[in-house]
C-alpha cells in the first residue's frame, strides 16, 4: 500500500511535465512562425530595393558587364563604350548613392534612387517586375534600364579622327551619339596636319530624360598654321591685284565698265596702296577659321579709248578703300582662303 501511494505522484508530476512541454513548444513554433512570417514579408518589400542596389553598386565598382545584365542592357553594334574596358577608362562614375522605399501605382513598382556621380547628384527612377516566386515572397528583377548617352563632335578640317573611352567610331564620322553608363569617357583627337591640334578632353554621359548636348572639340591654329593662314590670304589678295579686270571674281574691290559719252575703259591694273591689317582666329567655327581684314587701299590705272577716232589716254583712279571676310580651311594642298561678302566687308 505505501509503495503505491508513492508512485502515483510521480506518475502525475510527469503527465503534468509532458503537456507544460507540449504546450511551450506550440508557443515557441507559434513565436518562430510569427518571426519568420513578418521577416520574410520585410525581406519581400525590401527585395525592390536589393535588385537596384545591386545594380548602382556594380556600376560604383566599375562592373559594366554585370550591370548591363542585371540592368537587361544588350550591346548592340556601335556601342563601343558599352564594355568592360571603357568603363575602366570611364572617370566620374557613380560614387554612393541612396534608395527610397519602393512604390507601386497602377500594378507599376519603383524605386526611387538619389545618385552622387562625381561632383553631382541628380534622381532617378528605377522600375522592378515580379520574376516569380511565391505569393508571399516574390522574386524581382530590374525592368530593362535605357542607358546614358553621349554625345561627342570633333569641329575641323576635313582629315581629323578621334577616339573615345581608347575606342574609334565609325570611320569618317566627326559627331556621334553614343549609348553609355553613367560616367565621364576620354575623348583624343588626332590631326593629320601640323598646322591645327585638336585638344582632348572628357565627354559626360547625360541620363535618360535630360538634355543631351555634344561635347565639341574644335580645332586650334597652332603657330604654323596661323602663318600659313596668312599666307593663303595674302596669296589671294595678291592673285586679285594680278588681274585686269575692272570687277576682279571674289575680290573686294572694283570699278565700274562702263562705255560712257563714246569712251570705253580697258587694260586695268592694280595697285595696292595700304595692304590690310589681318586677324585669323586661332579657333574653328562654322566650317572654318575667321579671317578678317582692314584699311586695305588700292588705285587702279585703266586706258580710255575714245570710239569716234581711236584715241586713247591713260587714267588713275583715286585710292579705293576695301575691308574682306572669309575663312581660312585646310586641305590636301594646304591652307585655302575663302572669301565671304557682307553688309560690312563688300567689294569696294
Amino acid at each position: 500500500m505505501s509503495e503505491q501511494s508513492v508512485e502515483a505522484p510521480a506518475s502525475r508530476i510527469r503527465v503534468r511535465w509532458y503537456w507544460w512541454a507540449l504546450a511551450a513548444l506550440a508557443v515557441l513554433c507559434t513565436a518562430v512562425g510569427a518571426f519568420f512570417s513578418a521577416s520574410t514579408i520585410a525581406a519581400a518589400q525590401d527585395m525592390p530595393r536589393s535588385v537596384v542596389a545591386r545594380y548602382l553598386t556594380a556600376l560604383e565598382h566599375g562592373r559594366a558587364r554585370e550591370a548591363m545584365a542585371l540592368g537587361g542592357i544588350t550591346a548592340k553594334s556601335g556601342d563601343i563604350l558599352l564594355t568592360d574596358a571603357a568603363y575602366r577608362r570611364a572617370t566620374d562614375r557613380i560614387t554612393s548613392f541612396t534608395l527610397a522605399r519602393p512604390t507601386t501605382r497602377g500594378g507599376i513598382t519603383t524605386v526611387d534612387a538619389t545618385v552622387q556621380q562625381g561632383d553631382r547628384p541628380y534622381h532617378r527612377t528605377f522600375r522592378v517586375v515580379r520574376a516569380g516566386g511565391l505569393p508571399f515572397l516574390p522574386l524581382w528583377r530590374l525592368a530593362s534600364v535605357t542607358p546614358d548617352t553621349v554625345e561627342v563632335e570633333v569641329d575641323g578640317p576635313t582629315g581629323l579622327t578621334f577616339t573615345v573611352a581608347g575606342a574609334r567610331p565609325h570611320a569618317g564620322t566627326s559627331d556621334v551619339r553614343l549609348r553609355a553608363l553613367p560616367g565621364s569617357y576620354p575623348v583624343a583627337v588626332t590631326s593629320p596636319d601640323a598646322d591645327y591640334t585638336v585638344s582632348g578632353g572628357v565627354a559626360l554621359s547625360h541620363p535618360v530624360g535630360s538634355t543631351v548636348t555634344p561635347t565639341v572639340f574644335a580645332a586650334q591654329l597652332s603657330s604654323a598654321g596661323s602663318a600659313d593662314a596668312q599666307k593663303a590670304v595674302d596669296s589671294w589678295l595678291d592673285a586679285c591685284l594680278a588681274t585686269q579686270d575692272a570687277a576682279p571674281v571674289n575680290c573686294p574691290f572694283l570699278v565700274k565698265d562702263e562705255t560712257v559719252n563714246g569712251v570705253r575703259a580697258s587694260d586695268f591694273r592694280w595697285t595696292l596702296d595700304a595692304r590690310p591689317e589681318v586677324t585669323v582666329d586661332t579657333a574653328w567655327t562654322d566650317g572654318g577659321f575667321a579671317v578678317r581684314g582692314d584699311g586695305g587701299a588700292v588705285q587702279a590705272t585703266a586706258t580710255l579709248t575714245r570710239l569716234a577716232d581711236g584715241a586713247t589716254a591713260q587714267v588713275t583712279t583715286e585710292q579705293i578703300p576695301f575691308s574682306y571676310a572669309g575663312e581660312v580651311t585646310f586641305t590636301g594642298d594646304g591652307a585655302v582662303f575663302r572669301p565671304s561678302f557682307g553688309d560690312d566687308s563688300g567689294q569696294g
